[in-house]
């Protein structure tokens, strides 16, 4: 048995492309919770911003990647703004009228 060391790994623009994807699309299928899909779409951009420190500027492999993470995160922010308005729309739903078939918030005061 040896005690190599394994080799040093290096995260590549095809890579977070990828990575970015597979969240994307984890997350329009309700895989992923948004706030999850955040804290992710920030810690791949934070990643981009090492990789552009040791890049050349304009380098073509990193075209679009911030694009790509945006993307991502109006996604979840879009995601959980849905669940936001279906939540409301429920609780809405359930009101008990009161008399005059209003609800409590519609009253004037």
């Amino acid at each position: 048995m040896t005690n190599e060391m394994p080799s040093a790994t290096e995260t590549t623009p095809e890579g977070l492309k990828r990575l970015i994807e597979h969240i994307g699309g984890a997350a329009a299928q309700g895989h992923l919770d948004p706030e999850f899909v955040r804290k992710l779409g920030k810690r791949i951009a934070n990643e981009l911003q090492e990789m552009k420190a040791t890049r050349l500027p304009g380098d073509r492999e990193l075209a679009g990647l911030e694009n790509g993470i945006e993307g991502l995160l109006l996604a979840a922010d879009r995601k959980y703004g849905a669940r936001l308005t279906r939540s409301l729309q429920k609780l809405r739903e359930h009101e008990t009228p009161f008399a005059g078939g209003e609800s409590n918030g519609s009253q004037s005061h």
